[in-house]
């Protein structure tokens, strides 16, 4: 049912996260159920976002964070309980003001890639309750971040959203 894609081609990346399914996440079909795919990755985020400086130190010392803009999640695969996932974020590109990224969220277990989520992320004064530009030291770190997903496998599909 997935891609291409599997986890080994990422042999040498880093998860963002890992995770054996507790029995909690089970649904009705008897697989993981979407609401816990969303959380997943919303931790997988924060731990991306972390690697780049916009922690809780930085919202504390700046204002400044991230808003979630945009979601697209793509299942290509199911993932059961008591099997092991792991999370990876690529950035893809930047503006100003925004980041594009996807997370490949693979059943580690089987090797499989159950999903991408592509998001749209929006540096945000907290203050001011709006974007504003990245800082310059931030910015340099994405734009690292960048350059190292590019040495990545090719996506597992073409992203569905853009910077606005």
């Amino acid at each position: 049912m997935s891609g291409a894609l599997r986890l080994e081609d990422l042999s040498g990346a880093e998860p963002d996260l890992v995770l054996t399914v507790p029995p909690e996440y089970e649904d009705g079909n008897g697989h993981v159920n979407i609401r816990h795919y969303f959380d997943l990755h919303a931790r997988a985020s924060d731990r991306a976002f972390e690697r780049i400086g916009i922690h809780e130190p930085y919202r504390q010392a700046h204002e400044l964070s991230v808003f979630s803009m945009e979601h697209r999640i793509c299942y290509l695969d199911e993932v059961l309980v008591g099997q092991d996932v792991a999370v990876y974020v690529r950035f893809l590109t930047r503006s100003a003001k925004i980041v594009h990224g996807m997370q490949m969220l693979f059943n580690a277990t089987t090797g499989a890639l159950a999903n991408t989520f592509e998001f749209v992320e929006g540096h945000v004064s907290l203050a001011e309750r709006r974007t504003v530009p990245w800082p310059d030291d931030v910015a340099a770190r994405i734009d690292e971040a960048i350059v190292d997903g590019s040495a990545w496998p090719a996506l597992p599909h073409e992203p569905g959203l853009a910077l606005r």
